[in-house]
Parts: structure tokens; C-alpha cells; sequence
């Protein structure tokens, strides 16, 4: 492959950035991150790279002949989105044989804008109906699961609102949608004179554990990158201690007593 123009190493940059900020925002590790871009970049002309990734921003420099190109991307709010990861990760391993720096530029724009298989709302009973068998798993019984399900769908019912006006800090919405699930959960396992309000209370909240930040704090972590795996440790805890607070509001409001 002949060496790249100027222009031609700036785009090829920003195709490079482009895939990190989707995969970042995505929920991807940063390590996974950095390989699929570098995947890309190699077969794309780049004869050498160099890329730094972190949750929240990105280096990259790729060098071809006497051309060099450096640019700094920020990678805004993450989310989860399995299957953009996988089309990202298969874009970089095995369609990029007589690719070029045009038809990679479109695949990424059509997996950017690609929806999702299944609409936002379906989300709704699929964490409700969870989230109550968790209350059954933890020993409750049909009022648990009943009451349960109504603060986890109301919990992902509020996130998704939140979502759709704008409302980007995780940690407030994540205080909200707490303070929703257990005081909905407390309410109706009251109504319906249910014997473990507890249990009900604490299975309503699970679905917002951050667990894809605590997969990927390890991830990054057994792949030496200390910078990014304990950034999602310390945003994983922050989560956490919001769940928290949330559940303390309610508990606060009802009176109710989780522990002995």
C-alpha cells in the first residue's frame, strides 16, 4: 500500500478516534478500545501507532513515512451497547481485507446510527420481571416479587426519562431512580400486606448496580492499565454510594428498618 497523504493520515486520526469514542460510550473496556483502533489503523496504511486511552478521553498518533498526526478526542457519557461493540470488533478483525479509509468511514457512520433490535420501553418489564425473581431468590414471596418488580420498572421507566431530557449526570439520575424503586417497592408491598418489605425494598435497586464498570475496572486492571481500571473502580463506587443515598431517602421517609 502506497504512504499516506496528509489528508489521508487526518482522516484516517479521526476514523481511529471515531471507533474509540463509540466503543468508550459503549461500555468497552479501555484496553479493547485501544486494540480495535489500532487494528484499524495498521491496515488502513498507518505504518506506526501510538494510542492512549482513558474513560473519559483519548490520544492517538499515527505516523506513515515523514507524515505525523496527533490528535485528543473527549468521549462524553458512557452507556452499554454489547452489540455495537461487536460490530466494531468485527469491523477491525475481519472486514477490512481491500478496505479503504472512504468504505470504513461509511461502516462506522452505519454502525453509529444503527437503533437498537429492540425498542427503550421493552427494557421496562424485562428489569422488572427480574429484579422480582431476585426478591424471590432472596427468600420473599408473590407480594416481594410484585413489589419488587413495580420499583425496578419504575426505576428503569424514570432512567430512560431522564435520559430523553437530558439529564447526563449518572449519579443524580442513579439517587432518583434508587429513591423511586425502594419507595415505590415499600409502597406496594405495604398495600398488599406483604411480610418482607425488605426484601422487596433491596431487590428493587439491583438493576442499577454498576456492573459494566466493575467488569471492565478488572478488565483494565489485568491488562496493566491502572489509570482507566481504577477510574471505573472509584465510578463504580461513586454508583454504588448513589444507590445508596437513594435507599437511605426512603428509608428515611418510611421509617422502614432493613437491618437488624
Amino acid at each position: 500500500m502506497p504512504g499516506l497523504t496528509r489528508e489521508e493520515l487526518n482522516d484516517l486520526v479521526d476514523i481511529m478516534l471515531d471507533i474509540g469514542q463509540l466503543m468508550l460510550q459503549s461500555g468497552a473496556a479501555s484496553f479493547r478500545a485501544e486494540r480495535t483502533m489500532a487494528l484499524v489503523g495498521l491496515a488502513l496504511g498507518a505504518e506506526q501507532l501510538e494510542i492512549y486511552v482513558t474513560p473519559t478521553g483519548m490520544v492517538a498518533t499515527a505516523i506513515c513515512g515523514a507524515e505525523q498526526r496527533t490528535r485528543t478526542r473527549r468521549t462524553g457519557p458512557s452507556g452499554v451497547n454489547m452489540a455495537r461493540i461487536a460490530a466494531l470488533n468485527s469491523l477491525s478483525r475481519y472486514e477490512l481485507d481491500g478496505a479503504t479509509l472512504a468504505s470504513v468511514r461509511e461502516r462506522v457512520n452505519v454502525i453509529k446510527t444503527q437503533p437498537r433490535e429492540l425498542p427503550a420501553w421493552t427494557t421496562i418489564p424485562a428489569v422488572a420481571a427480574a429484579c422480582g425473581a431476585f426478591a424471590l431468590i432472596l427468600g420473599g414471596r408473590a407480594p416481594e416479587f410484585l413489589a419488587a418488580a413495580a420499583g425496578a420498572g419504575l426505576a428503569q421507566a424514570l432512567r430512560l426519562w431522564l435520559h430523553h431530557v437530558g439529564m447526563t449526570n449518572p449519579f443524580a439520575a442513579t439517587v432518583l431512580a434508587a429513591f423511586g424503586a425502594s419507595l415505590m417497592a415499600w409502597g406496594v408491598d405495604s398495600l398488599i400486606a406483604g411480610k418482607h418489605i425488605e426484601l422487596a425494598v433491596i431487590a428493587s435497586v439491583l438493576l442499577l448496580v454498576p456492573g459494566v464498570p466493575l467488569v471492565t475496572s478488572v478488565i483494565d486492571l489485568t491488562n496493566e492499565d491502572l489509570v482507566s481500571g481504577v477510574t471505573r473502580g472509584v465510578l463504580a463506587l461513586v454508583l454504588a454510594l448513589s444507590i445508596g443515598i437513594g435507599v437511605m431517602l426512603t428509608l428515611w421517609i418510611t421509617g422502614l428498618r432493613i437491618l437488624p
